[in-house]
């Protein structure tokens, strides 16, 4: 996994809990308050090409954590 990768997991892990384990929300969380997270996961988030980002969330979903 890449610097990127873990820092996106790092924060959609963070959302995922809040969010009661449902990943729609927690990616609907995260498209609505984008602008107002960390510079850092920003630009990771727009580093990952689409395959990478679709990594990070089937890890989630399969392992949890």
């Amino acid at each position: 996994m890449t610097n990127d990768q873990i820092t996106f997991r790092k924060y959609l892990l963070h959302i995922f809990v809040d969010q009661r384990h449902d990943i729609i929300s927690s990616l609907v969380w995260i498209s609505n308050h984008y602008y107002r997270l960390p510079y850092h996961f920003q630009s990771a988030y727009r580093a990952l090409s689409v395959d990478e980002r679709n990594a990070v969330i089937r890890e989630v979903l399969m392992n949890g954590d």
